[in-house]
């Protein structure tokens, strides 16, 4: 079994998850570097990380936005480009701002073989 997972082979998983078509948009302040997969009308333009509530995504106009962005990685979870899948399995990398279930990463393990 393999450690890393590419980006795009997370994104086509997200993809499937959700039914629909997703973009990458990276994005990054003073404390972390964040690639996030967001649907095409979503507008993320800034961050900050908050210790009660997590990431907390904010649009040109510095609104909130209050749907849940389909996947966060931040740059702790990536190992050479690639994201570890310990990151995932241990809620790092997180699917609608969700851990994945065993379920999911059963899915996911298979879906690499």
């Amino acid at each position: 079994m393999q450690d890393n997972i590419s980006i795009l082979e997370w994104k086509a998983f997200v993809e499937k998850k959700r039914k629909n078509k997703i973009l990458m948009k990276l994005i990054w302040n003073d404390i972390d570097k964040l690639t996030l997969l967001i649907t095409p009308n979503m507008k993320v333009n800034s961050f900050i990380i908050d210790e009660k509530e997590g990431y907390l995504f904010y649009d040109i106009e510095g609104k909130p936005i209050t749907k849940p962005v389909p996947s966060i990685i931040p740059s702790s979870a990536l190992k050479d480009g690639q994201i570890r899948l310990k990151a995932i399995s241990d809620g790092e990398v997180t699917l609608y701002g969700e851990r994945l279930s065993k379920q999911e990463i059963n899915e996911l393990n298979h879906s690499l073989s």
